[in-house]
């Protein structure tokens, strides 16, 4: 349709230099042709455009993707880093860990030691308590039979006193 638009088109052109008037159907005709002339020219553009912004967006997806690599390489590096990080700390606290239970375990020794040492000398103390509680309990014994007998010796010398009184008494 366009290259039969052109030939009517340059027809027209003609008769135009021949100064002869033109139609409306003539002017509507050169108007199509250089709308439809134009509207080809800006096809062509927008083409050419949309292939720069084609190659555009191809770039910067290549850049996307260089930057995301680079991206994932760094983060895969963290996480390496980060995982040695993790596994010098884990040492450490298990060294640490170890010292702890190492300390833990000899306190606990002394503590037993201690407690031994301490159960030892209140088994002792509770024998010498008994011990002393027998020696006061004998001694008890003792002086209350003492005592008894005193009171015993000290009825008899009542009652010899008596008797001597009453002796006495009865001679006077």
């Amino acid at each position: 349709m366009s290259t039969v638009l052109s030939q009517v088109s340059k027809k027209i052109l003609e008769k135009l230099e021949k100064g002869k008037k033109l139609s409306t159907e003539d002017l509507i005709i050169l108007y199509l042709d250089i709308t439809h002339k134009e509207i080809r020219e800006t096809r062509r553009e927008l083409k050419e455009e949309i292939r720069e912004v084609n190659r555009r967006i191809n770039e910067t997806n290549k850049r996307i993707d260089r930057v995301q690599e680079n991206l994932l390489t760094k983060i895969d590096e963290t996480n390496k880093r980060i995982d040695k990080v993790q596994e010098s700390l884990s040492a450490k606290i298990e060294s640490v860990q170890k010292a702890l239970l190492a300390k833990i375990d000899e306190t606990n020794k002394q503590i037993d030691s201690i407690q031994e040492t301490l159960l030892a000398k209140i088994d002792d103390t509770n024998k010498r308590i008994d011990e002393t509680n027998k020696r006061i309990y004998n001694t008890q014994q003792t002086l209350l039979a003492k005592i008894e007998e005193t009171n015993k010796r000290i009825d008899e010398l009542y009652r010899l006193y008596a008797e001597l009184r009453s002796l006495i008494t009865a001679q006077r």
